[in-house]
């Protein structure tokens, strides 16, 4: 096997113990109906994989080549299990969100091309997207032209972000893609997709991060949809999923 970079291995750090909550908020018994295993053989690895979790040591310099090999079996076998079974989850979701941004991405791009032509600035691009008929399609394009300009506003305050609040795994995750964003705003990439989406992760954590911080103690400021955990989780995600071979079970 090849060894795993260092934030790869914070990443299934903290990626095994959240896919055991995701199997147990499932259920076993939905696991078994969408997985494609058997009754036993979900049964033999959840129970498999609990054991392992239990015993894991905190500083991953601790886990031997082997035990990652193992590790990251695990997180390919049950990464598979909880996207099968939330799938139809997953596009609804997925649909919701564009559905939920679109007002505000209509609004921000509305209000952007007002103040360029009271500037006596016209830009063709934007006017159009604006002009445009309604349809699913033209929708995520609004979308996606908003997030574009909001990258640039968010791109300061992000590499700015302080990660004293986090765990160890935690801060090493966040920093990478901050380091991320860095290499890529400066290189101009062609395709902005995972760009955009490690910057709004990124912002929506300092913002999080800026409510507990501001919270009382034992108050919750934020869903747990959007909790540290979720957020440091996606941007595990689209950093290392490639090297941990999670794309083909996602």
């Amino acid at each position: 096997m090849t060894i795993l970079s260092e934030g790869a291995r914070h990443y299934v750090l903290i990626l095994l113990p959240r896919l055991l909550k995701d199997v147990e908020r499932i259920g076993l018994p939905e696991i078994i109906r969408t997985s494609g295993f058997s009754e036993q053989e979900v049964t033999t690895l959840y129970f498999r994989f609990v054991s392992i979790a239990r015993v894991l040591p905190a500083d991953p310099e601790r886990i031997t080549t082997e035990i990652w090999e193992h590790l990251v079996y695990c997180v390919q076998v049950m990464t598979g299990m909880v996207n099968a079974a939330s799938l139809d989850d997953l596009i609804a979701a997925r649909e919701r969100a564009v559905r939920k941004y679109l007002p505000h991405a209509r609004k921000s791009l509305e209000e952007e091309f007002e103040e360029l032509r009271h500037e006596g600035t016209v830009d063709f691009r934007l006017a159009g997207l604006l002009r445009q008929e309604e349809s699913p399609e033209h929708s995520r394009d609004l979308c996606m032209e908003a997030i574009r300009r909001e990258r640039e506003e968010r791109f300061e305050s992000v590499r700015t972000l302080d990660t004293r609040a986090l765990d160890a795994h935690q801060a090493f995750i966040v920093e990478s893609a901050k380091a991320f964003v860095i290499r890529e705003m400066a290189a101009a990439p062609d395709d902005f997709d995972i760009l955009d989406l490690v910057i709004r992760l990124l912002d929506l954590l300092r913002m999080v991060l800026i409510l507990e911080a501001r919270s009382k103690p034992g108050e919750s400021p934020v869903s747990a949809d959007v909790s540290v955990e979720r957020i440091v989780l996606g941007l595990g995600n689209v950093l290392y999923k490639h090297e941990l071979g999670l794309e083909a079970v996602s």
